[in-house]
């Protein structure tokens, strides 16, 4: 094989995935995540402090103890009194430095989101998806096979999410990624998490296409897949059985569905999805949903 004919899936690193017109937005969440952290230390050393003092009054409130350390009692009870308000201010704060986002959607975005997230239900159905991360081609005859690339592919999963970080009134459409941060697609913009950093890119930035490819399947054929055809293991040019290895078998070619998810700031992740016609579905739904969202 030459490695220079080798492709990789893989988006750009996340700081630079972000679109321009969400630069400012990306910006403000990141001060408020910023401060929801601070906000956590604060809170974490109130608690330790009133988990000592707390434990401290316990101790000279002894009965034997008690009216020697009158005036101490005092102080600490204060000291718990203060701490507790201080906490129940920092709780309050904390609560409001959540990445909090006011989407409002029109009656027919809102509509159309619903519609692209019932398509969304059918992918969920799915027996079987993988994150495609490379595809390389081969030399057939050499390779003795009739498949043009050999692809390496991950099983991940799909689901809807609520982000901790993003809160709004809407699930993320959430696609694991095997070799980057995870895609959580809201109604507005697609957003990335990786390590420390995260990205927003604008829907209508973002292009899905769907490719109906023929794998040859060496593992077992999820059952909502087609069996079109039938290849040897090691096979003649012409695709026949090559009759020189004595326990050459046949392999299923099944037909599946490809996402290839990308934008111009660097987004390329590709999926493979054992029904087909749920992953045209959704692709379809959701280029029905940048047209009703870029004339909102």
């Amino acid at each position: 094989m030459n490695k220079l004919d080798k492709v990789y899936f893989k988006s750009r690193a996340v700081g630079k995935l972000s679109s321009q017109s969400l630069n400012e937005l990306k910006s403000s969440l990141r001060d408020i995540e910023n401060g929801r952290r601070k906000l956590e230390k604060d809170i974490g050393f109130a608690e330790k402090q009133l988990k000592q003092v707390t434990s401290d009054l316990a101790w000279i409130n002894w009965f034997p103890l008690k009216l020697v350390f009158k005036n101490k009692i005092k102080i600490k009870k204060d000291t718990i009194t203060k701490i507790s308000e201080s906490l129940e201010k920092l709780a309050h704060d904390y609560e409001r430095h959540k990445l909090g986002l006011d989407i409002s959607l029109s009656e027919q975005l809102e509509a159309a989101f619903g519609t692209l997230d019932d398509r969304f239900s059918d992918v969920l159905d799915t027996q079987k998806m993988w994150d495609i991360t490379t595809s390389q081609s081969i030399d057939r005859v050499a390779e003795r096979t009739t498949a043009n690339n050999v692809i390496e592919r991950k099983a991940v999963s799909f689901k809807r999410l609520n982000n901790s970080k993003i809160q709004c009134d809407y699930k993320a459409i959430y696609f694991e990624n095997a070799n980057g941060g995870d895609l959580q697609l809201f109604p507005q913009f697609l957003f990335i998490e990786k390590d420390d950093d995260f990205a927003l890119i604008d829907l209508l930035d973002v292009e899905i296409d769907f490719n109906l490819t023929n794998f040859i399947e060496t593992e077992r054929v999820p059952s909502d897949s087609e069996v079109i055809d039938h290849t040897w293991a090691k096979s003649n040019k012409d695709g026949s059985r090559d009759k020189r290895f004595a326990d050459n078998y046949q392999i299923p070619v099944v037909q599946y569905g490809e996402l290839h998810l990308s934008s111009k700031s660097g987004l390329n992740e590709v999926y493979m999805l054992s029904n087909p016609e749920s992953a045209f579905g959704f692709k379809k739904m959701f280029d029905e949903y940048k047209a009703v969202l870029a004339s909102s």
